[in-house]
């Protein structure tokens, strides 16, 4: 228990911070493109930018600055702002005539928090100022403030469902309480990692004209998502241990089933190449979302494990009372020291 509490508080912890990172550069990187782009404007009229500065307030290049709060300001060498975004208003972005290509985080005198972005203006050799170009770093940790909440909801049902899941275990009627256990964990830790997947989706679906909160809200939901498949997979892993997972046995075509599992993968993985060789009649009696379960990771892990257009063969051998199903690829392999863990959970 407390080994999942701590893979969890880290992945929780390593989500957070990588979503920070990310959403920072991405600023910077906008600030950069902005600042080229109005350089070489002004580089191409340098006597029309010392006449109207104003008019260079905006790229003549297409992009999406002018929509999304980025703040334009020029100063000249002696420190005199000479145009500045109508955005700005009365106020003024920093400026440190000491600075040449740097980028910081300042508040202005409101209060506002900005990444700023500050650029000499030389053109052929002539210093005519100064460029700064800032951007309002609210919206990225309004975020941020979402996720931490988000991660922080998870983190607690997690542990009080681990919890109770311990109680549950240490105590006399142990049968009794698993089933609890299992009733309570699937409800109160599946049901909001799924609110918040659905919510994300519902979010990226409308239209917005921001790429961070489109890049956010993709992290939130392939996390969420995939702590989901974590959790459904910790429980088949628990009722089968304790002799609480139940089969719904069929009879069906094992070699169909394999080619659809091989199917479904092929389509994840285009440019694998999966050969199949499987007989026309394969008739079990056996549970097939299982047996699809687990040939489908079979087939995954040479997916995952191969290089660039790698080779895959799944073979079903029909043998006197059974059959033989062997999924082979021409990866790197399996150490020694790896084998001896293949069966273990994860």
């Amino acid at each position: 228990m407390a080994f999942i509490a701590i893979i969890l508080v880290i992945s929780s912890l390593a989500l957070y911070f990588y979503v920070d990172k990310v959403m920072g550069e991405s600023i910077e990187l906008r600030l950069f493109n902005l600042a080229d782009n109005l350089l070489l404007d002004i580089a191409k009229n340098p006597d029309h930018f010392k006449k109207h500065p104003s008019d260079f307030l905006f790229s003549s290049s297409p992009n999406e600055f002018a929509a999304s709060g980025v703040l334009v300001e020029y100063v000249d060498p002696n420190g005199k702002v000479l145009s500045r975004s109508p955005g700005l208003k009365y106020q003024f972005l920093p400026f440190n005539k000491n600075e040449d290509d740097i980028i910081k985080d300042l508040e202005i005198e409101d209060g506002t928090g900005l990444k700023i972005y500050q650029r000499m203006i030389e053109v052929e050799g002539e210093k005519m100022g100064y460029l700064v170009v800032g951007a309002p770093t609210s919206q990225m940790y309004h975020t941020l403030n979402r996720l931490r909440e988000m991660l922080a909801i998870i983190m607690l049902c997690a542990i009080v469902i681990m919890g109770f899941g311990l109680n549950a275990i240490v105590s006399a009627d142990a049968i009794n309480n698993q089933r609890k256990f299992l009733s309570f964990a699937s409800h109160e830790l599946r049901t909001p990692l799924a609110v918040i997947s659905g919510h994300a989706e519902v979010a990226l679906r409308e239209r917005t004209n921001d790429p961070l909160l489109t890049e956010s809200l993709t992290t939130i939901k392939e996390e969420a998502d995939w702590m989901n498949r974590m959790v459904s997979n910790l429980l088949l892993i628990f009722r089968s241990r304790n002799g609480m997972q139940k089969l719904n046995k069929t009879s069906f075509n094992l070699g169909e089933l394999a080619a659809e599992c091989a199917s479904s993968i092929k389509k994840l993985f285009p440019d694998k190449v999966i050969t199949l060789n499987l007989p026309e009649e394969a008739e079990i009696h056996a549970d097939a979302d299982q047996l699809k379960r687990l040939i489908t990771n079979l087939i995954e892990n040479a997916a995952k494990n191969t290089g660039e257009h790698g080779r895959i063969s799944v073979n079903l051998e029909s043998l006197p009372k059974s059959y033989l199903l062997k999924v082979s690829d021409n990866g790197a392999g399996i150490t020694k020291e790896a084998q001896k863990k293949i069966f273990d959970a994860f």
